[in-house]
């Protein structure tokens, strides 16, 4: 397997054939309940240069396989996520292109965007504690197909650094549902950066899941997946993200 070239950048500018290229490969690697509109990741092209200190630094990062970033056909994945001040890095989604996969772009998307996150963070005055993301987990019942792409996916989760939050299971909206109470259940990773592995204790795992649920998805107590969350709670450890894989039925 030859290795290929990948650069990663942020594009500048809205409606370009790579941002076209990406939102359709946005499409086809995310499912349908869990994606938010397209529209609002381009909001972190368009804000790129709003560099607020007290506000979310969002980052839309695009790999490509060509000296000529800027060519769709060259596009191999992306990245997106914010920086939350007082919080951490919050990945929210990534995609390799299928023709790219196995070579490495997954890691560098992560080590991209926790490099930017730091940036972030140094521009607030604080340190960049952790950067954190979710996955949908196949359950046992799932076709063994599912089961064999989660696999892939946590090594590519344990070569970025990523640990998994065992004993959280996070109560998340259904973006493709009109039932506002249903929801897609995710497991959570976190990869220490400036905060030692050691001190990420179960009270300070369900803390994070916590503000996580109240700085992104606006629940709070006595809301309905903060509460179904939160409730689900037992004691939470960091676990090799390998160990998340579950045998298929």
């Amino acid at each position: 397997m030859n290795p290929l070239r990948i650069a990663c950048w942020e594009p500048t500018e809205l409606g370009t054939p790579i941002l076209e290229a990406a939102r359709s490969l946005y499409e086809r690697t995310i499912d349908p309940d869990e994606r938010i509109p397209w529209m609002w990741i381009e909001r972190a092209v368009a804000e790129r240069h709003l560099r607020r200190p007290s506000g979310w630094a969002k980052h839309l990062i695009l790999a490509s396989t060509s000296s000529e970033v800027d060519d769709p056909n060259s596009l191999a994945g992306y990245a997106y996520g914010a920086f939350i001040p007082g919080f951490g890095g919050y990945l929210c989604y990534v995609g390799v292109a299928e023709s790219a996969r196995r070579h490495g772009v997954g890691s560098r998307l992560f080590d991209s965007l926790t490099k930017t996150f730091a940036a972030d963070a140094a521009l607030a005055g604080e340190p960049l504690p952790f950067v954190l993301w979710e996955s949908y987990r196949p359950t046992a019942y799932d076709p063994e197909i599912l089961h064999r792409l989660w696999a892939a996916r946590t090594r590519t989760f344990e070569r970025a650094g990523g640990l998994w939050v065992d004993g959280i299971e996070l109560a998340t909206p259904d973006y493709d549902d009109p039932d506002p109470i249903a929801e897609v259940p995710l497991q959570l990773f976190v990869k220490p950066v400036d905060e030692p592995a050691a001190r990420f204790t179960s009270d300070r795992l369900a803390g994070i899941a916590e503000q996580l649920l109240e700085k992104v998805y606006h629940e709070k107590p006595g809301d309905w997946f903060h509460d179904r969350t939160m409730q689900s709670v037992d004691e939470p450890r960091l676990r090799p993200a390998s160990q998340s894989v579950l045998v298929p039925a």
